[in-house]
């Protein structure tokens, strides 16, 4: 009897523990990186700067252009990590990370430009929402907390914001007493997170594959024509009409 309780005890802390680096990917984070925004763009310039942004203005997905043409009356306060990366990035609002952005491997310790701990927040932000595992130790919680507060403690100072004000809420959210419903509210909202982020990837990998097939078709009727143009006596035949259409269907 006492087994089984210490290993629901020991089960419901470990994902306790998820839960709180859940809620900081998902709402801390997301929160400070607003305050970035809101500093380095004005809302009024938003629209103009990211229409004439080549690769925004072709790349954005609608519900991304709904809070951008709404930003005048909603602000910044519904803009999530994805979109707030997209846009610092590529409108060039803070310094970049000292190895560029979207490395193939994380910022270092000692580098720690507003845009290397962007870049962390992106990848932790990921990292937390594809989990394999959704268990995490007080030893893995305690590492990503540091991580955190480090993060928060260089992002207060760069905004010039009072010291502790980010790095509080992280050591709030570490600490907390969070109750059952709490708990199930964010491991929800985590699981909602994964899975649109699972079904985007799978938009664009067919989305991606529909383009493929299309230049593929299209490289070789181009090459049909220019043969048929440098051969003014080609005859087609019934084999050469059934090769034409194996290769363009």
């Amino acid at each position: 009897m006492s087994g089984t309780s210490a290993m629901t005890s020991s089960s419901g802390s470990l994902m306790t523990n998820y839960a709180r680096i859940g809620h900081a990917a998902q709402q801390v984070f997301p929160d400070i990186l607003q305050d970035i925004i809101a500093m380095e763009e004005p809302q009024h310039r938003l629209y103009g700067d990211v229409t004439s942004n080549r690769f925004l203005n072709r790349n954005l997905r609608a519900d991304e252009w709904t809070m951008i043409n709404n930003v005048s009356a909603n602000g910044y306060v519904n803009f999530d990590i994805p979109l707030i990366y997209k846009l610092v990035r590529n409108l060039n609002l803070v310094p970049p990370p000292s190895k560029g952005w979207d490395f193939h491997i994380p910022p270092a310790a000692t580098e720690i430009l507003p845009g290397d701990d962007i870049e962390r927040i992106r990848r932790t932000r990921n990292e937390i929402l594809h989990r394999g595992n959704a268990q995490v130790s007080d030893t893995i919680l305690t590492d990503y907390f540091t991580s955190f507060k480090d993060i928060a403690t260089r992002l207060e100072a760069y905004l010039g914001k009072p010291k502790g004000e980010f790095e509080q809420k992280f050591q709030n959210l570490e600490n907390c007493c969070m109750d059952e419903d709490t708990e199930k509210t964010y491991l929800e909202r985590l699981t909602i997170l994964r899975e649109r982020d699972i079904n985007m990837s799978k938009a664009l990998e067919n989305i991606q594959k529909d383009l493929d097939s299309l230049m593929y078709k299209d490289s070789h009727q181009l090459e049909i024509e220019e043969w048929e143009e440098q051969n003014k006596l080609f005859i087609k035949t019934d084999a050469v009409d059934f090769v034409c259409f194996r290769i363009l269907d």
